[in-house]
């Protein structure tokens, strides 16, 4: 976080103190008043201290979707509500979600988050967990994605405005507060915002623009407000789309402040455990946290099957397998599929030098990935003067030499992603897999729904594998008969006839 961006997280929102700036010097101001008088007033903007919006619509399910061409998932929204505080600049959120796509989660979730001075999450226990640095960025900027918040900010004294040439319908602010940039598009015609946008960093797509779409607009408590929301990154991925019934200004939004013991903490740093184990001579189990790895010895280098999560966590799998066998170098590594959870450490393996084995269908994304700006924050590949090359296999692809043989299948026809790889090491008998089956704990006293495993079952079957254990990138390694009781339809029980 960088001092102007805490600077402006301190400051109310309708109470900005920069360095001066003459009026005259801010070209943008005529055209925000023009918007503020369009919603219903300048003074009545800025005597808006809270604003609560309920409603419902669709979340998309970003980095997800079954090939990386392909649409998002889609979670039903079915309970939206949002509560700002602008005069103390924080914001509640909750929302019940239900999920539209084939899933082993398909129970409807209920997700709560707020920012006050740092970001929060409540989870289901209740318990309140803090958010990294970069999220409470995040979260602060979300007050000014919403036009009350923007205009209270814009129209304050110091906050740097320009309006920029821009023919056709669109008229183009530039919002400069603290350093903290936005733009605003207004509809030449009604004088109403059209969009709100910021460049934002992704720890999977680098520097991407978040715009929000204002439609809909109506009557609400005296000002004219958007009753349908938009949120796209890079105007590529939708994230969701809120159609609102409800807007109330200046109502008792409760008690919406951070716990002291959550503003206090630290904010959240991901830990890295990297734990191995020798699962087959030459065969480790890169284990730790939710998300694995594979190391595969070879004659003369290594091979890892998943760069998973993030940068942070495949350089630490990187190190674990050089450590292993510190004489040969990792080559390549073996990505399962486009899933972002599962190419977060894709750059980070292109930084080292090491070669990225995918799916051909997935080949132009992570060619993509690796073009991508991360100048917000400059990743290990962004650093680096090294670059690795992606490799696009197809049904069926053979890595051999005098030590050993590594076979790699397209799974086919699963709903999760049709970019799927799985591993299989015929000497050894092991099969290597990521998210169509994913075992529970041996104690767990609940078996969670498999509802990919009949397909990964048919595939082995199909290309008439040999395999004895399974080793998911999720989970834990378990014999071949764990996954082929997963994969059975469940039995029905016998009814009495009527």
């Amino acid at each position: 976080m960088t001092v102007l961006h805490a600077l402006l997280l301190m400051m109310p929102l309708t109470a900005l103190t920069l360095s001066p700036v003459a009026e005259a010097q801010r070209p943008g101001k005529p055209l925000l008043e023009e918007v503020a008088r369009a919603m219903g007033g300048r003074d009545r903007i800025l005597s808006v201290r809270t604003l609560i919006l309920e409603g419902a619509g669709e979340n998309y399910n970003l980095g997800q979707n079954p090939a990386p061409e392909a649409p998002l998932p889609v979670y039903s929204v079915t309970d939206y509500r949002r509560a700002f505080d602008f005069a103390n600049r924080r914001w509640r959120h909750e929302q019940l979600r239900e999920p539209r796509f084939l899933t082993g989660n398909p129970a409807a979730q209920r997700q709560r988050a707020g920012y006050d001075g740092v970001g929060f999450d409540i989870l289901p226990d209740e318990a309140v967990r803090r958010t990294s640095a970069l999220a409470d960025v995040d979260r602060a900027n979300e007050l000014l994605h919403n036009p009350i918040g923007f205009l209270q900010v814009a129209l304050a004294s110091g906050a740097e405005l320009t309006e920029e040439r821009s023919p056709g319908r669109l008229r183009h602010v530039r919002l400069n507060a603290a350093g903290n940039n936005f733009a605003m598009f207004v509809d030449r015609r009604t004088s109403l915002p059209v969009r709100i946008e910021k460049l934002v960093y992704h720890p999977v797509l680098g520097d991407a623009i978040l715009a929000t779409e204002f439609s809909d607009w109506r009557e609400a408590d005296g000002l004219r407000l958007p009753m349908r929301i938009v949120q796209r990154l890079d105007d590529r991925w939708p994230l969701l789309d809120i159609r609102l019934t409800r807007a109330s200004m200046n109502a008792d939004v409760g008690d919406i402040s951070a716990p002291a013991s959550v503003r206090s903490a630290p904010a959240l740093t991901p830990t890295i455990d990297v734990t191995s184990e020798e699962i087959a001579p030459g065969v480790w189990y890169l284990a730790g946290q939710s998300h694995h790895s594979v190391a595969i010895e070879m004659r003369d280098h290594l091979l890892l099957v998943e760069a998973p999560q993030s940068e942070a966590r495949t350089l630490a799998v990187i190190q674990k397998a050089r450590a292993l066998r510190p004489g040969k170098p990792v080559r390549a590594v073996i990505n399962t599929h486009h899933h972002f959870d599962h190419a977060g450490g894709v750059r980070a393996a292109l930084a080292e030098g090491v070669t990225v084995i995918t799916h051909s269908r997935s080949k132009k994304f992570f060619e993509e990935l690796a073009r991508r700006r991360h100048f917000i924050v400059p990743d290990a590949l962004a650093r680096s003067s090294r670059r690795g090359r992606i490799q696009g296999v197809g049904a069926r692809t053979l890595l051999s030499d005098q030590t050993r043989t590594v076979e790699i299948h397209h799974i086919r026809g699963n709903a999760h992603a049709e970019t799927l790889l799985m591993v299989y090491l015929p000497a050894e008998k092991l099969l290597i897999e990521a998210d169509v089956y994913s075992p529970p704990a041996p104690n767990a006293t609940t078996v969670p729904p498999a509802p990919f495993a009949a397909n990964l079952v048919e595939n082995i079957d199909r290309l008439g594998l040999n395999v004895e254990r399974v080793v998911p990138i999720h989970g834990r390694v378990v014999p071949m008969s764990e996954l082929r009781a997963a994969g059975r339809p469940p039995s029905i029980s016998a009814q009495p006839a009527p």
